[in-house]
């Protein structure tokens, strides 16, 4: 394994514990749309997000 999957293998461990201790909603705004979600599926989902942008610009 390279130091590389290495640091991002660590970086997922810990989205996950936050993912796992977070608890409570959110609300999500968007222009005038609203969405309450669970704070946790927020995290998942915007840290989709960013993996989908990271992914695209390398």
């Amino acid at each position: 394994m390279n130091k590389r999957l290495i640091w991002a293998l660590g970086l997922i461990a810990l989205c996950v514990l936050a993912f796992i201790f977070t608890g409570g909603t959110t609300t999500v705004e968007l222009f005038d749309f609203a969405l309450k979600l669970k704070t946790s599926l927020a995290l998942l989902c915007f840290t989709g997000i960013g993996i989908v942008i990271g992914a695209l610009l390398k």
